[in-house]
């Protein structure tokens, strides 16, 4: 009697945020290596180094399988700065480990760097400038992958999607490797691709910054109250580049 083999099911890999929940206060301090710098403004770990990577190497998985885009045509990675350049430079290589590894198929890329000023101490403005997007028009019938660290509100990403849309590009994709879950509002953008949604901490770490602290920090940890206050800056009026 002839058999038959069950084919394996494909693997399908999650486009949409791993949730951590609330309750989830994270992992002690004292199971990591930590800059001796920053342990005392530290509460915990929130999501280590490692599972960070994992992550973006499966949306890059994500990514790659979903967009099919063939020389002469490129799909433009903009990478929104400072924050995202680690998140960026990680996904990117991991997309170019697919395109060494498949036979089937590739995904041609090219590099934008923009900057997003947005970001004033642990609170976000109303205002919004776009910095570094020269020949805009070339832009026209491109697709685009932007790639953020963090969406927070979603004000900044609304601006920028409806700044880029003026140029009519073919697509706009948005990939964030964190989404917040907001206590005092509510996030009016969505990303195509998004890490983790967080819960409502200050966080920072892989290049999540606090007023330009903490950017050299691998892990995702969660401020203290008396941390946040150290790193402070004066005068509540002033606008960082996120």
């Amino acid at each position: 009697m002839a058999t038959t083999s069950k084919q394996p099911e494909k693997h399908h890999i999650e486009s949409s945020p791993l949730v951590i929940s609330d309750s989830f206060e994270g992992y002690p301090l004292n199971f990591f290596n930590l800059p001796l710098h920053y342990r005392d403004d530290l509460k915990s770990v929130l999501i280590p180094y490692g599972l960070v990577q994992d992550r973006i190497e499966a949306l890059a998985s994500r990514i790659f399988s979903d967009l099919h885009i063939h020389i002469p045509e490129q799909l433009i990675c903009m990478c929104v700065l400072k924050g995202g350049y680690r998140f960026f430079s990680d996904l990117v290589s991991k997309i170019q480990n697919e395109n060494r590894l498949r036979n089937d198929r590739s995904l041609p890329m090219s590099l934008e760097f923009i900057r997003v000023r947005s970001y004033i101490n642990d609170h976000s403005t109303d205002q919004t400038e776009i910095i570094g997007l020269s020949d805009l028009n070339s832009l026209k019938d491109k697709h685009i992958l932007i790639v953020e660290d963090i969406i927070d509100t979603g004000v900044t990403m609304v601006a920028l999607k409806k700044e880029l849309e003026k140029f009519k590009p073919k697509t706009i994709n948005v990939v964030s490797l964190f989404t917040k879950r907001r206590n005092d509002k509510k996030c009016i953008f969505k990303p195509d691709y998004s890490g983790f949604e967080v819960p409502d901490h200050f966080i920072v770490g892989y290049a999540l910054d606090y007023n330009e602290y903490f950017r050299d920090l691998e892990h995702i940890c969660v401020m203290k109250e008396s941390g946040i206050i150290k790193y402070k800056v004066a005068g509540g009026d002033k606008v960082e580049e996120s």
